[in-house]
């Protein structure tokens, strides 16, 4: 009797192991979301909005294989759905599609600048994003003007996925002044708890492509957009807090043009006064930089040529970072810079003191001094002095 209670015991035990494919879903039953748009249909009321999701699906048997290159079928299909609810427009897919949506493989998301101009509404739409356990932090953001779910359509003629291009395009920041790094949801979620201003890169269609660059400004205390950067502003913002890694910087030397490729930038913000009502922030800028091109017949061997060229670089980057500054504190009055993230960060109790007037009242922002301090430094000149024999030689 005992044996046969033990077995009974362990068949029972076994079972509960057993039970781990209870919710098991085929991976042909599985439809892959790579991308994802999100556009404003219509405001229902003061706090409502109804608002379209657009999935891009992939479709494996498009993408092919190296011996099947060619075959034409198409990889991808984007399926649009509209209502209140993110969480229950998203359900509606699974009665227009046989496959359940998947988002464990969700790369970008796009949204329209239109939804971003809604106080809060943004922050409600990120709420179903972060939320969700199937989602990844890591998910890229970006804002277009217009339709975002045209910006899903972008596809050159080598990529077969729309959304897998968008996120290979994100990649090539290190390569313009006037793109930032790819924003996260993640990050996202953090300033949206903290309540700080922030920005978010924004990507426009052109044609049959999609071209990346500048950013929108999103203030703190509503999650709403209240203006833009062209190139020049976003490359001095880049500068000063970090979100440009490199690029390539022009000057103009004694009636010379002079291209720097910019391999390392390196900041600290330092608070060098906090008595009200005024605040002073520096900013202290360090760049290395090789010489890329050099237009005009000035040797880029000579030590004080080079040395002028620094000069001239710092002195870009001071008028780049000031137009920035500037936009920030006269026409914004956001603080997208990042000094009340210093002020939270480092200088709590100042911090508390400041924060209810910082953006706002008296706001202190847009009365702080901020001082930018540039040192460039050139590491390299070229492996040659020129290429070309000049006239009377």
């Amino acid at each position: 009797m005992r044996q046969n209670k033990r077995k009974v015991f362990l068949l029972l035990i076994t079972a509960i192991f057993l039970a781990g494919c209870w919710d098991r879903i085929d991976i042909e039953e599985r439809g892959f979301i790579v991308g994802t748009a999100i556009d404003l249909v219509d405001q229902k009321s003061e706090n409502e909005y109804e608002v379209m999701m657009t999935n891009q699906f992939v479709i494996p048997s498009g993408l092919g294989s190296i011996t099947q290159a060619g075959k034409g079928n198409k990889a991808f299909m984007n399926v649009s759905e509209s209502g209140v609810s993110l969480f229950r427009t998203n359900r509606k897919f699974s009665q227009i599609n046989s496959q359940v949506p998947f988002y464990q493989h969700l790369k970008v998301l796009v949204i329209s600048s239109e939804v971003i101009e809604q106080p809060h509404l943004f922050s409600d739409v990120m709420d179903f994003y972060i939320r969700d356990h199937a989602m990844r932090r890591s998910i890229r953001l970006v804002v277009t003007e217009g339709e975002a779910n045209e910006i899903l359509e972008s596809k050159p003629e080598n990529v077969d996925v729309p959304a897998m291009y968008l996120d290979d395009l994100m990649e090539s920041t290190n390569n313009n002044t006037s793109t930032i790094k790819p924003t996260h949801i993640g990050q996202v979620q953090e300033q949206i708890l903290n309540q700080q201003s922030y920005v978010l890169p924004v990507i426009k269609r052109k044609g049959p492509l999609a071209e990346y660059g500048g950013v929108v400004v999103i203030k703190g205390e509503t999650n709403q957009m209240v203006g833009s950067l062209n190139e020049e502003e976003t490359s001095g913002l880049g500068f000063m807090d970090g979100s440009t890694e490199g690029g390539v910087l022009e000057i103009e030397v004694d009636g010379e043009l002079v291209a720097i490729e910019i391999m390392q930038i390196n900041q600290k913000l330092k608070m060098k006064g906090k008595k009200l009502p005024t605040v002073k922030a520096d900013i202290n800028i360090e760049i290395k930089g090789n010489i890329a091109e050099h237009f005009g017949e000035k040797s880029v061997l000579e030590e004080k040529y080079v040395k002028k060229i620094e000069r001239a670089a710092e002195a870009k980057v001071k008028e780049l970072t000031t137009k920035t500054i500037e936009k920030a504190q006269q026409e914004l009055h956001t603080d997208f810079l990042g000094i009340s993230k210093t002020l939270y960060e480092s200088h709590y109790d100042f911090w508390q003191k400041v924060k209810d007037n910082w953006g706002k009242g008296e706001n202190y922002f847009s009365n702080a001094t901020i001082q930018v301090n540039p040192n460039v430094e050139i590491d390299r000149v070229g492996s040659s002095d020129r290429i070309k024999i000049q006239e009377g030689e």
